[in-house]
């Protein structure tokens, strides 16, 4: 050792005195010395011009520091070796910093690794895997080697896919730093997971994007209790509303029965009386003519009552149909008969292309044809004609019943179809308000549909189709 700084003195602890004249192995660990390394240091030095190297130092005091050297080869004007210069520094904190730094990221790969609930893994800037834990593979299905290199959108539903889903996700997150989202992903093997998943992008100090970390949970279980508990909330929802339902169908009952069987009914009582109390003196033509009218005021009741049976039978989903062809021009001709008086069937017009069969039920038709035939009479005008059109396309037969009566403002025919229904226009015309409901429920029953043309003052067409023969 030729000369000697303060600053070799801060690090290495010896005073110039001490120091000076002694060989340069005398900082090396004894390892070094026994290899020959201060040897091989300063050959190297010689040959290349200069060394430079980190690497475990010995103080005065006999303790380690880590320390950067450079070591440069001194020559003189010929050329010839004179000596080296040497500079040396303590990185002993650096390093420390910089082992405890390795050791914290092997202690975090090796925590990430070794998760197992949650799938932890890295995108690059392009969305491409760069790392894969044991959650990932668990959760996932791929191996480290089967998923690493490829774009993580291969986890991500075709729907997903079409809407962009991934590409939405990764933008956001750069935006805002990361993203939240839940959603069904795809395992390895095809099936679906409920997930739960973060994407925080990554950023070097300076602000430059370095990729991402997603973090995956499956969620299917918790997925699949709340849809159970939805369904449950659902079907609890439906049956209060159903039981709502069914009170203002019995206060509907109660009303119609009063209102509807009160009348027929107090005119049978009081025509019954009269047969009783008077038979004797009664002429025959007038016994006739109660009697007469108490028939006519059963058959009302029974009516009555027979639709009351049908809604529910039609609620409880006890409507029979049978499915068979049927001439429908037979249907409308036997319904004409039955529903329409004979002055306004001799004036009621059908218009029909030829023959045409239909596929349904011919019985529940009849009943669709017999009540809005029995509501156009009831509502049209004395004289008046009503219009029965049938048309067919490929696939359904259409009947069309059109009266000339008052017509139907275009705001109340939403209650048309509904039961106990009573239109303000009909309010004082007799019918319990359930028969065009009835009409619908048979009408969809066989596969068709049900609907009204009207405005007030203008009369009313009511169509319905049903499925049409091969």
């Amino acid at each position: 050792m030729a000369t000697w700084n303060r600053g070799a003195r801060a690090v290495k602890g010896y005073t110039a005195e001490e120091i000076l004249g002694r060989p340069v192995a005398t900082f090396y660990p004894p390892d070094d010395i026994a290899s020959g390394k201060p040897e091989r240091d300063l050959a190297i030095a010689a040959a290349a011009g200069h060394l430079q190297e980190e690497g475990w130092r010995v103080r005065k005091d006999g303790s380690f520091f880590w320390a950067s050297v450079l070591v440069t080869a001194l020559r003189g004007p010929d050329g010839r070796l004179i000596g080296f210069g040497k500079v040396t520094r303590d990185l002993t904190e650096r390093r420390r910093g910089d082992e405890l730094l390795r050791d914290s990221e092997e202690r975090f790969r090796l925590l990430v690794n070794s998760v197992a609930d949650y799938a932890i893994f890295l995108l690059d800037t392009e969305g491409i895997v760069s790392s894969w834990n044991l959650g990932a593979e668990r959760l996932k299905g791929y191996r480290a080697d089967e998923v690493i290199g490829r774009h993580f959108s291969i986890f991500y539903t075709d729907e997903d896919m079409r809407e962009r889903v991934p590409d939405r996700l990764l933008r956001t997150a750069l935006e805002d730093g990361h993203v939240e989202s839940e959603g069904w992903r795809i395992r390895k093997d095809g099936s679906r997971f409920w997930a739960s998943v973060v994407i925080t992008a990554l950023r070097a100090p300076d602000g430059t994007r370095r990729g991402f970390a997603k973090v995956t949970k499956d969620l299917t279980d918790r997925k699949r209790n709340e849809d159970a508990l939805r369904g449950v909330l659902e079907r609890e929802r439906d049956a209060a509303e159903r039981l709502r339902e069914l009170d203002r169908m019995r206060t509907a009952v109660f009303e119609l029965v009063a209102h509807d069987l009160r009348a027929p009914l107090g005119v049978i009582q009081n025509l019954t009386y009269l047969l009783q109390t008077g038979w004797d003196e009664l002429p025959d033509d007038t016994k006739l003519d109660h009697l007469h009218r108490i028939a006519t005021r059963t058959t009302t009741m029974g009516e009555l009552v027979d639709d009351l049976f049908q809604v529910v039978r039609i609620d409880a989903g006890q409507v029979d149909i049978e499915r068979s062809e049927f001439d429908v021009n037979e249907v409308i001709e036997r319904a004409v008969g039955d529903a329409l008086p004979q002055g306004i069937a001799d004036r009621t017009r059908i218009r029909i292309a030829g023959g045409v069969r239909a596929l349904g039920d011919a019985r529940r038709t009849w009943e669709v044809l017999l009540n809005l035939l029995t509501n156009a009479a009831k509502f049209s005008p004395p004289g008046s004609a009503i219009d029965i059109d049938v048309t067919r396309d490929a696939d359904e037969v259409a009947v069309a019943v059109t009266d000339r009566g008052p017509g139907i403002a275009l705001e109340e025919q939403h209650l048309l179809f509904q039961r106990f229904s009573r239109l303000s226009a009909g309010r004082d015309t007799p019918g319990s308000g359930i028969g065009l409901f009835i009409a619908k429920s048979l009408v969809e029953a066989q596969g068709g549909e049900i609907s009204v043309r009207s405005e007030a003052g203008q009369g009313a067409t009511f169509r319905f189709t049903i499925p049409a023969a091969p």
